[in-house]
């Protein structure tokens, strides 16, 4: 009677150890590209969130919502502020998407570019790590 125990308990350990090697490892190509979905509101003058950090090479897409009264911008700059690498214009009440896709590891400066927006403190930061 114990054999047909053991041989029943070693045939469940097997199964179980066929399962969990059958379902580890692999997954989608969207897991392993490192997708992100943020939604973002604007309002008069901020960005909420206003803070992201994602991994380098992770795809991003910013789905960006003008609760605010006049237009907006949400530019993400590149690390030093000099140039643009990503812009999107929403009017009021619209949502709009952007994608970026983060190359390099660093602190890059999301703003405003609506005159006056910036110094009002419309801003945040995009950070890879």
């Amino acid at each position: 009677m114990k054999s047909k125990h053991l041989v029943w308990f070693v045939l469940m350990g097997v199964l179980v150890i066929a399962l969990l090697a059958a379902c580890g490892g692999g997954g989608s190509s969207e897991a392993a590209s490192g997708s992100q979905s943020f939604a973002v509101t604007t309002t008069e003058f901020q960005f909420s969130p206003n803070s992201f950090t994602v991994k380098v090479g992770d795809n991003l897409m910013f789905k960006v919502t003008n609760k605010g009264t006049v237009e907006h911008t949400f530019v993400i700059q590149s690390t030093d502020g000099s140039s643009e690498l990503a812009k999107l214009s929403v009017q009021p009440g619209e949502t709009k998407s952007i994608d970026f896709t983060a190359k390099a590891a660093g602190v890059y400066p999301i703003i405003c570019d609506i005159p006056g927006h910036k110094e009002a403190h419309m801003t945040g930061t995009l950070t890879v790590k």
